[in-house]
């Protein structure tokens, strides 16, 4: 009996010094190399995004694959704070101007920009450059299950407010660059640190907002 004690306690140290060592090697989230940088618009906190895809443009696979994207955002909304959700809000012939609104299309994205696939468009924005509605354009030629839906949780993390990082590592943010129209970057849902860099902008954004309803007071 004492022998089995003895082999419970050794184990719980290795268990505490493996813990140890892992909160020692967790990666520090640093701008522009594994983490992005803060882009200059973002949704409102606790927004629920009312999400619209453009009529026949999108197979019923590809809208799947799109709403997979939506719900990875979705399910972070309370670990970093944000409070922002998205739903499916149906078919459009038109972009949708409505209040937190975002229309998903499709348009000749390369082919207009050697340099880009895919495009987060602010539509309207609050005179504190707080996103009210906007769009997002994938081109048509990007097809592949993985590569649409590493587009989608890119684009929508502009809207989350974070900005390209080319520089970053690779596969260590949603937002590293594409190497091709069809090609996924690695990764299909927002990084640790990239929800770290969410969590920051947010619960800045609600100071700010707290501080302005104690002067209106």
């Amino acid at each position: 009996m004492r022998r089995k004690n003895i082999s419970t306690a050794l184990l719980s140290l290795i268990l505490t010094a493996i813990q140890m060592v892992n909160a020692q090697q967790a990666e520090t989230c640093v701008a522009n190399h594994n983490a992005p940088p803060v882009n200059a618009y973002y949704w409102p906190p606790d927004t629920n995004v009312k999400v619209y895809f453009k009529r026949d443009v999108f197979t019923v696979d590809q809208r799947t694959i799109l709403l997979a994207a939506m719900k990875t955002w979705s399910d972070s909304a309370s670990d970093t704070g944000a409070g922002i959700t998205f739903s499916y809000a149906g078919e459009v012939d038109a972009l949708a101007d409505c209040r937190g609104c975002l229309t998903v299309t499709r348009r000749e994205v390369y082919k207009d920009d050697r340099k880009h696939y895919a495009f987060f468009n602010p539509l309207r924005q609050a005179s504190d450059g707080l996103l009210l509605s906007a769009w997002i354009d994938f081109d048509f030629a990007t097809t592949k299950a993985k590569a649409l839906q590493g587009f989608m949780a890119h684009e929508l993390g502009h809207g989350m407010g974070l900005w390209d990082c080319t520089s970053c590592k690779k596969h260590k943010t949603v937002m590293n660059g594409f190497s091709g129209i069809n090609n996924d970057n690695g990764l299909v849902a927002p990084s640790e640190c990239d929800l770290e860099v969410v969590r920051q902008v947010y619960q800045l954004q609600r100071r700010v907002d707290k501080n302005i309803r104690v002067v209106k007071k």
